[in-house]
Parts: C-alpha cells; sequence; structure tokens
C-alpha cells in the first residue's frame, strides 16, 4: 500500500474533518450567534463534490442510502461504494489526533487510511474561489438542490483569522509635529508591544497621526465597495487599537460612534457603524481577499462551517445570516501580526514627510 506521508495544519485536517463529518451525518445544524446550534434548523447534503489538484473530481453521494456513500466520477461512473458503518469510530479518534497536534504540521495515519478508502489523495480540496467545500444540499425553502459552495473554519487548538495580515493590509498614515531627530529613538523601543509603545511615544512628544492612504490599491477598492470612506473608517480603528483604547470589534466601532470629528463630519449612528462592519466581516468571510480587487460577489455561496473545539461542527446559512453577522462582529478581534514580515511599526520619512504604517488583522476570540 502506498504510503501518502501527508503533514498538514489544525486548520487544513479540520478541513477534511469537516468533510468526513458531512460524510456521517448528512446534516448540519444551524448556529446563533455564540455557536450555538438551533433545535430543528438544520441543512441536509445530498452531495459534495471534491476537487483535487491533478486529480479528475469525484462526487460523494450521500442521498441514496444512510449506510453508504457512492462515489462517483462527473459522469456517474460508479468508482466505489463506501460503507459507513464505524465511519463515527474514526472521524472521532481523527478529532482527538487534531486536537492533541503540538507541531505546526503533523500528520494523522488514521486520516491517511481513510482517505485511502474514500479515494481521496489530498487533506484539502482544491476547489476555486473561497469555497472549502462544494455541496449539493435540499433547500426545504425552495425545494430545490442548489449546489453551493462553503469556508470551513476551524477553532481547534486555538482561533483562527478571519483576515490575514500582509504587506497588503498596511494603512499609512502621517505623523506631524514631531522632530525628524526622533525617528531612531522612537523606531529603537523594543518588546512584546513595541508597537503600541512606539505610538504612545510619538504621542507623548506631541506627535499627531492623520491618515493618508490604504498601500494595497486593491483593499483600498475593495473597502470602498463596503463604503466610499470605510478605509477611514478602518483606519480609525486601526489607530484605536494600537493606542490601546480596545481590540474587540464591537468595541472599536463603538470607539467611532464616539469620535466627535466622525460625529460632525459625517453624523452616523452607533447602529450605522455596525452595520458597515458586519458587511465588511461578512465579505471577508465569503469572498474578499485584500490583495485581489473584489467584485462584490460572494465565492462560497452556501456559507460557513465550523469545526467547534469539542468536535461539533455548525452551519451558517443564507437563511441565519443576521445570527451569522451577529457571530462575526461579537467574536473577532484586532491583533498585531509579526511587524517586521509586514512592513509596518516604523517612522520614516519619504519626501520629506514623516510616515508610519499600521497593519490590519482580524482573528476570532477564543
Amino acid at each position: 500500500m502506498v504510503k501518502y506521508n501527508i503533514t498538514a495544519n489544525k486548520g487544513d485536517w479540520s478541513e477534511f474533518y469537516a468533510f468526513l463529518k458531512i460524510l456521517e451525518l448528512r446534516k448540519l445544524s444551524a448556529a446563533d450567534k455564540n455557536l450555538n446550534a438551533i433545535e430543528g434548523k438544520f441543512f441536509v447534503f445530498q452531495k459534495i463534490i471534491r476537487e483535487e489538484k491533478d486529480e479528475p473530481v469525484k462526487i460523494y453521494d450521500i442521498s441514496q442510502s444512510d449506510t453508504q456513500v457512492i462515489i462517483t466520477d462527473e459522469n456517474g461512473v460508479i468508482l466505489k461504494i463506501f460503507r459507513c458503518e464505524d465511519l463515527n469510530a474514526k472521524t472521532l479518534k481523527i478529532f482527538e489526533r487534531i486536537r492533541n497536534g503540538k507541531s505546526a504540521a503533523f500528520q494523522i495515519l488514521e486520516a491517511e487510511n481513510i482517505m485511502r478508502e474514500l479515494l481521496c489523495t489530498k487533506v484539502k480540496a482544491s476547489n476555486q474561489e473561497k469555497a472549502d467545500i462544494v455541496a449539493i444540499i435540499y433547500d426545504r425553502i425552495s425545494e430545490t438542490m442548489p449546489m453551493l459552495g462553503f469556508s470551513v473554519k476551524s477553532m481547534v487548538g486555538g482561533a483562527s483569522t478571519l483576515f490575514n495580515a500582509g504587506k497588503t493590509t498596511n494603512f499609512v498614515f502621517s505623523v506631524s509635529n514631531l522632530g525628524h531627530d526622533n525617528i531612531d529613538e522612537i523606531n529603537s523601543i523594543s518588546g512584546k508591544s513595541k508597537i503600541k509603545d512606539r505610538v504612545a511615544a510619538v504621542i507623548k512628544k506631541g506627535g499627531v497621526f492623520e491618515f493618508q492612504k490604504v498601500v494595497k490599491n486593491e483593499l483600498e477598492t475593495n473597502l470602498r465597495k463596503i463604503d466610499t470612506i470605510f478605509s477611514e473608517f478602518v483606519a480609525k480603528m486601526l489607530f484605536d487599537y494600537f493606542s490601546g483604547k480596545a481590540n474587540k470589534v464591537s468595541d472599536l466601532v463603538n470607539l467611532l460612534s464616539e469620535d466627535e470629528k466622525l460625529n460632525e463630519r459625517y453624523k452616523l449612528s452607533a447602529q450605522d457603524y455596525e452595520f458597515k462592519m458586519k458587511n465588511f466581516l461578512v465579505a471577508v468571510a465569503l469572498g474578499m481577499v485584500p490583495s485581489i480587487e473584489w467584485d462584490g460577489f460572494i465565492k462560497a455561496h452556501g456559507g460557513y462551517i465550523v469545526v467547534k473545539e469539542n468536535g461539533d461542527i455548525v452551519c451558517y446559512h443564507l437563511y441565519n445570516r443576521d445570527e451569522f453577522l451577529s457571530y462575526l462582529y461579537e467574536n473577532t478581534k484586532f491583533e498585531s501580526a509579526g511587524s517586521k514580515k509586514h512592513g509596518y511599526g516604523k517612522l520614516y520619512e519619504k519626501d520629506g514627510q514623516l510616515l508610519f504604517n499600521l497593519n490590519l488583522q482580524i482573528r476570532f476570540i477564543k
């Protein structure tokens, strides 16, 4: 028997685990804003369409039998019939291996064995766009069976990121009322909280930060799709975060609504800011990435699947969109990514002007 010798991180293994759980359960419970299953509300899966790099598409039909998975090619030719008698025990064992994984990437032999049985060669499917799992579900409301894409997020072993940091997620601020001879002193501040300490040191010396632009044009364009001035709001939240005022998204949005300058300029309520931020978060969750200009369409059309710490999996879909928006809004926070890697957190001079970059990364709250 050929050995795969596959290593993957907890997030990727969790995606494969979610695939197995759908094969086992045939349906996923809808979740409320606290990730709790909503009684009597669930989504029934009929088929999973799995595409792996350099491999033909395989279709996993779970609609014909409660005890079998019929694996076919795109033309309906049966490749294998997989029997599900001990699938629950196998998925439980795999989940334990995921939860107890110590290194950044690790093997799970039990998972490799079931991969062979299911004719899988890779942990992650290579479905296009934002979707991690593509499936046909039975829509009880419209009585149709649409093919939908789902994004998978794992809470196993640590909270996952929603919006990943990169050099593409830097926001540029000018710094006025500060002598250029302060650059080396400010930039020499070190330690775990060095970015926040540098911001505080600039302010203590009388320096004034003013948002100038988003580094990446594509991200600026994407933010404008949410609102033409949304980048200004995100920049203010970034500055408040690195000023040590708050880190939870909901708290940072509340600070927006309390800002006198913003109130005078735009006359928006706290609910207005919340609405805009929720739209941004759901766009990121289901389609938008910072480095590519977003067309405004949702890529993971089905919704969001979450693998919980205890191994349960729940689902957000169009029909519980409000719960999904509240979940994203109330369970995310700003955080600092590696400043050296992502090129931010230092004073620098350009065209005679002092500048300072702050970086945006958003993570789920554990």
